[in-house]
């Protein structure tokens, strides 16, 4: 009997985990906007980032206890554009050591932000972020080694969008908070009283930590938007920890036109779409059709897993309802072509590695990957190519400007798997060819059964004191050892 066999028959994991109960709005609460920082006009200082504790309340009438980045709850949308650099002062008053990983960009390996980059308490991290890559959403969360998990769903994340010529100039939807709308999609469990809760056990290790109430910008679901006729851009991040989200729409199909590293060739229609934790996708809806449409989120997107089994089925929820006015507002149709994407050329490759994710690599490694300083509970430790994360240990050597196959899979349950420092294309997903709207830019590719495979080139030096990251998604799995690290030379 596997893991997840066994969650499923004895009842236990998440829920059982955990004195919560499922929190919703009686009626949709208008979406909070994220507050902008737009720097697309220019930079004239450091850009400050200040980690620090806060209260927040979610809409249960109750304070919860968070971190967030310059707020009481997650970091500001900033806008850039490709060219620029960002000079970023990243102060640390969380009262435990940190880090700010910039998820999705191109850069070098000592400004990427990973484990290796530790803010400790009261101090200050200045990189100086180049932006090279195109038009692409991304976003920025702790990554400290063990410790990841926790902090990045107490608050530590915000989204960090680029834009460049072409997008500027696009026939699309631009205007923030009017038709243009970043939504950040979480889970969340709280208590009685309303209050956030994060509680780790031996068994919530096994499938990351999933909570019961899906919120939306910081508050929880429902919301609603006016917005008018005409086309709307919804750019959308799973900032959950470890839960895959089904998207849907009430009318119509989904409208995808970017995946993690920006533009698909043209828009892609899917009666839903699959996200895992960190990926990012935008879509377009018409309210010009029908005087209203909403998002569906169905919670339990991992394929009918534990979760989903736990609870008899699906958990569909409306994570946002848009409500049209007469007033008129993007004029445009919708587009036709979005960019000059040519199909991956897999021949390009002149290496080629493997990944195998392990959920459980026995007693003599939990005890390493503890001396490591993983962060496992009460469960074994997981690795990948049979070791646990060691900080000391370079696991491949890349040099710069190879294209190379990855091939990764996996002993047990459906996993996320993240690159550091570049954008992939998916040559196949699960033994099989990606769903259409995958088949863009990438940094996140789904892996369950038979090999899932990515073409990619490093095109920026991550030397041995700072070398890149790659990982399981879940971020309870990252921090209990299913990551390694290479250099780029």
């Amino acid at each position: 009997m596997d893991r997840r066999t066994f969650l499923t028959t004895t009842g236990a994991g998440v829920l059982g985990a955990s004195s919560g109960m499922l929190w919703a709005q009686s009626s949709a609460q208008p979406l909070r906007l994220l507050p902008m920082t737009d720097l697309i006009g220019g930079i004239n200082s450091r850009i400050a980032l200040s980690l620090a504790p806060g209260t927040h309340d979610f809409g249960t009438g109750a304070a919860s206890e968070t971190f967030g980045i310059n707020h009481s709850y997650l970091g500001p949308v900033i806008r850039a554009k490709q060219g620029q650099t960002l000079p970023f002062d990243v102060t640390n008053n969380i009262g435990d050591v940190s880090t700010i990983h910039w998820h999705g960009l191109h850069i070098p390996g000592d400004v990427d932000g990973g484990p290796h980059q530790e803010i400790e308490r009261g101090a200050v991290w200045s990189p100086d972020v180049p932006i090279i890559q195109h038009a692409s959403m991304n976003w920025f969360h702790s990554h400290t080694h063990g410790k990841t998990a926790q902090q990045t769903y107490t608050g530590l994340a915000g989204v960090l969008l680029i834009e460049d010529d072409a997008s500027l100039d696009a026939d699309l939807p631009k205007t923030y908070g009017v038709d243009d709308f970043v939504l950040v999609l979480q889970d969340k469990t709280f208590d009685a009283a309303g209050r956030m809760t994060y509680e780790l056990t031996g068994e919530v290790f096994e499938d990351g930590y999933q909570g019961d109430t899906m919120v939306i910008n910081g508050a929880i679901a429902p919301a609603s938007q006016v917005v008018p006729t005409g086309l709307v851009r919804l750019r959308i991040l799973n900032a959950c920890n470890a839960r895959f989200l089904e998207l849907s729409m009430e009318i119509g199909p989904v409208t995808v036109i970017a995946s993690d590293g920006g533009f698909l060739t043209s828009p892609v229609e899917a009666e839903s779409i699959l996200m895992s934790p960190g990926e990012r996708y935008e879509l377009l809806v018409d309210m010009s059709s029908a005087p209203s449409n909403a998002l569906k989120v169905n919670l339990n997107g991992d394929g009918g897993g534990v979760f989903a089994n736990m609870l008899g089925g699906n958990q569909i929820t409306t994570a946002l309802t848009l409500t049209r006015t007469d007033e008129m507002g993007f004029t445009g149709s919708m587009p036709t072509q979005l960019s000059n994407l040519e199909p991956p050329r897999p021949s390009d490759a002149t290496v080629t590695r493997s990944f195998e994710l392990e959920m459980d690599v026995g007693a003599d490694l939990a005890a390493l990957a503890l001396a490591w300083e993983n962060f496992c509970g009460d469960a074994g430790a997981m690795a990948i190519n049979g070791m646990p994360m060691n900080m000391e240990r370079i696991d491949e050597v890349v040099r710069k400007g190879d294209t190379e196959t990855w091939r990764i899979s996996v002993d047990d349950q459906l996993h996320p798997f993240h690159i550091h420092g570049c954008s992939f294309r998916i040559l196949t997903q699960n033994g099989g060819p990606p769903p259409a709207y995958a088949q863009g830019w990438k940094d996140m590719v789904h892996v369950e059964e038979g090999w899932s495979e990515v073409l990619v080139q490093f095109n920026y030096d991550a030397p041995a004191d700072t070398p890149y990251m790659y990982h399981c998604h879940i971020l309870e799995h990252e921090d209990c050892g299913m990551m390694g690290q290479f250099t780029v030379s």
